[in-house]
């Protein structure tokens, strides 16, 4: 069941490598857009692209920005340490929920991950 995610630009490194040593394809928002990414825009290239976001900005990416802009779905991590303490624990944590959720279901929709551990 590999899926097709990007990252934001404060994922840790060590869950994006463990995410790819489980064969998921993983898009960083730094190597597209570089720093300081513009959320509408980053939100849009998801969509368009067929990635789910996976991000900590729940400030951002938990609003009205998601109702406004489509999307291939977000996950958001609200423990800072998540994915860097545990990064098999969170890829496990993920593809629980993506085994829950078809492709067309998780599209427009924000899941947090700590609702899933």
């Amino acid at each position: 069941m590999p899926s097709s995610f990007v990252t934001d630009e404060h994922v840790p490194s060590v869950f994006v490598t463990t995410l790819r040593s489980s064969g998921h394809d993983v898009v960083e928002a730094n190597d597209v857009f570089g720093e300081a990414t513009d959320d509408q825009r980053l939100l849009r290239y998801c969509g368009e692209n067929g990635h789910v976001l996976i991000t900590q900005d729940r400030t951002d990416f938990a609003g009205e920005l998601t109702d406004t802009v489509d999307h291939a779905g977000i996950a958001v991590y609200t423990k800072a340490n998540f994915l860097r303490d545990d990064p098999e624990g969170a890829v496990r944590t993920l593809e629980r929920v993506l085994s829950q959720y078809p492709p067309e279901e998780v599209t427009t929709e924000v899941v947090w991950l700590e609702h899933w551990r």
